[in-house]
């Protein structure tokens, strides 16, 4: 069957044009979807990212289940009204929607299923019958790997190291026996903090130092920011206010922190001050912001955001004030990530979009260097590294593909890495581990894997814990260990020593 033949793919377009005519990005669908009423006396439920993207799958999609459907659709039709946008009248109609539906159900019981793709990767070896049990691995289905924040000083070698970073402690995961002869580190995690709230997912988080002390930001989809000793697992201050929608991206360079929301606005915070003080920066946008960066440029930080009203911008810190620059023009799909490097003396930016497009920025400029290339589908994420001296960014994508480009290089095509997954990339991030510079991917499976930057070839076998899908993380030095912070959907956080 192929795609001009399969029913799903023009009710999965047909999806994501009502989606796009709202102007809702998936992760404000998601958290809007939790707060639509139900047609019959059943409980509200909160569709996923993942559930979304699969429905709305351009090539691949699912048929969806009959809730998801319904709370799609009513989601965006509820949005709609509550911002008077007049929708053609084919996605308008939600009698017209009902009827799509059944004839969808109607053709595809007419027709044989396909075969269920190959899992992605094997299932890690079982344990000795005679193994006790508290020594089998917990969690066998999520795997935490391992990413990294950019412009991060290491922590001094006077910090001390718990006892739970290494691996003893309560609820941790313990480290599976499949791991390859090369890659040694310890997968135990240990959970910093359980959900605050129900639907209250981590969708963000960052690691720096503050007055000699190891410290960890998170945002939540409730609006607030969080601020934790990841040594010591306590909580510092209450949670911070400021956003009125979910935080989706934090950049920290100590003391200063930008915080980034649905709610259009960015917050810059004064994390030395008692309590940490936080101001908008600029005016409030339109739409969302969805990833917000932080880099040098002439000696000043600046911050670099992208967002759901197509627009890479360059802002002040320094001066909360003065508004956003636009680099370049008006882009022609939403920016869903950004992440900055350093090539030649020069900050540049590099982007991702809804339509699967990758850019280089120069950022002191303000001009578009050069399209890297494109995914076939959404870019959920980007990062940027090094791999044996050459500067090269990530990306990761709805079509279930990573790739790596390589910055230094001009007209360089990008490479994939790995096997395309059957299920979307929602983020990625680049470290170190052992020497080895690699690359961290979460999919819409809930697996997250680790990559050998260098040969595109998977790297050890993760780090367990979470049971909840991961949606963030950041890496450290710590006295010559990584420490590893991540936040999930389900709301918790949890951290590792490697």
């Amino acid at each position: 069957m192929d795609e001009t033949t399969d029913p799903r793919v023009a009710f999965a377009r047909r999806l994501q044009a009502l989606r796009e005519e709202v102007g809702l990005s998936l992760r404000q669908l998601e958290v809007e979807s939790q707060r639509t009423p139900r047609r019959r006396k059943e409980d509200r439920i909160r569709l996923k990212r993942s559930t979304i993207a699969g429905m709305t799958h351009a090539t691949n999609p699912v048929r969806p289940e009959p809730a998801n459907f319904e709370v799609f659709v009513d989601t965006c039709l509820r949005i709609a009204a509550e911002k008077n946008i007049s929708l053609p009248a084919h996605l308008g109609d939600r009698h017209s929607w009902d009827a799509a539906y059944r004839e969808l159900r109607e053709q595809m019981n007419r027709r044989p299923r396909r075969p269920a793709p190959p899992p992605a990767l094997q299932p890690p070896p079982a344990a000795p019958e005679d193994a006790p049990a508290a020594r089998r691995p917990r969690f066998t289905r999520r795997q935490l790997l391992l990413a990294t924040t950019t412009g991060l000083a290491g922590v001094g070698a006077g910090v001390a190291v718990p006892l739970w970073l290494r691996g003893s402690g309560p609820r941790t995961a313990e480290s599976g026996s499949g791991a390859s002869s090369a890659a040694h580190y310890s997968s135990a995690g240990r959970l910093l903090s359980p959900p605050v709230s129900k639907g209250n997912s981590v969708w963000c988080v960052a690691i720096g130092m503050l007055d000699s002390e190891p410290l960890a930001v998170v945002g939540r989809a409730d609006g607030t920011l969080q601020l934790w000793n990841p040594v010591t697992g306590k909580a510092l201050g209450d949670p911070l206010t400021g956003h009125e929608g979910p935080v989706y991206s934090i950049a920290l360079r100590t003391p200063t922190a930008v915080s980034a929301g649905t709610d259009g606005t960015l917050r810059v915070w004064d994390l030395a001050a008692d309590p940490p003080a936080g101001t908008r920066l600029g005016d409030r946008l339109t739409r969302g912001i969805n990833s917000v960066a932080l880099g040098t440029v002439n000696d000043t930080i600046v911050a670099v955001s992208g967002g759901d009203d197509r627009t890479i911008r360059r802002w002040n810190p320094a001066a909360p004030g003065l508004p956003g620059e636009i680099l370049g023009e008006r882009l022609d799909a939403e920016v869903r990530s950004v992440a900055l490097a350093t090539v030649n003396g020069r900050t540049l930016a590099v982007s991702g979009s809804a339509n699967g497009t990758i850019r280089l920025w120069d950022v002191g400029t303000g001009r578009l260097v050069r399209l890297l290339g494109a995914h076939e589908d959404e870019v959920w994420a980007v990062a940027t590294g090094t791999v044996r001296g050459r500067t090269v960014a990530v990306s990761g994508g709805n079509d279930g593909a990573l790739r790596s480009w390589d910055l230094t290089a001009p007209g360089h095509p990008g490479k994939v890495i790995g096997e395309r997954l059957h299920s979307a990339i929602k983020t990625v991030a680049v470290g170190t581990v052992n020497g080895t510079t690699v690359l961290m991917s979460a999919g819409g499976d809930n697996t997250i894997r680790l990559w050998d930057l260098a040969t595109g070839r998977p790297y050890g076998t993760g780090l367990a814990g979470p049971e909840g899908g991961v949606e963030s993380i950041a890496i450290r030095d710590l006295g010559g260990r990584q420490v590893v912070v991540s936040g999930t959907y389900d709301g918790e956080i949890w951290t590792w020593i490697l």
